[in-house]
């Protein structure tokens, strides 16, 4: 069972260990913190149940709106702790939160090569929008736009 909490800086480096080894270039400590307890925003973390005792995290994300639109920034999810639901709980959670804050659409983009969120957001209703060329960087690679209307 997947336990979801807000994002607290005692968690920081758990997060930025996830980070670390999900995303390619990772934020900074100082770009993540200032994600915890924005008014326009969201920074969820996963615990599974066996280890919330534990504060052990299984994924984080990071999703921010202006006006009626959002950005989800970020899903990452432990490498031990993959296809078990962790990143489809945390974008359930996210889309619920949209909806709380009537956000009417949510974008997103996706690294081509990451199939395994891709095929997620499009179990969520996401679609292709398009590709900005060399959007990432280590290593350079096209991003997936992708949308959803709430």
């Amino acid at each position: 069972m997947i336990r979801l909490i807000d994002a607290r800086e005692e968690l920081l480096p758990q997060v930025l260990g996830i980070e670390r080894e999900a995303i390619s270039p990772p934020w900074s400590e100082g770009a993540l913190l200032n994600e915890i307890g924005r008014e326009d925003g969201l920074f969820l973390l996963a615990l599974e149940e066996s280890a919330a005792a534990d504060n052990d995290i299984a994924g984080f994300c990071i999703l921010r709106r202006a006006a009626d639109e959002a950005e989800l920034y970020q899903i990452a999810v432990r490498d031990d702790c993959r296809r078990r639901g962790v990143g489809g709980a945390l974008l359930g959670a996210a889309l619920e939160y949209c909806r709380l804050h009537r956000v009417v659409s949510v974008y997103l983009e996706v690294r081509r090569s990451n199939d395994a969120a891709i095929r997620l957001y499009k179990k969520y209703g996401f679609k292709n929008e398009g590709r900005r060329k060399n959007y990432y960087s280590s290593p350079v690679e096209d991003a997936v736009i992708m949308s959803l209307p709430i």
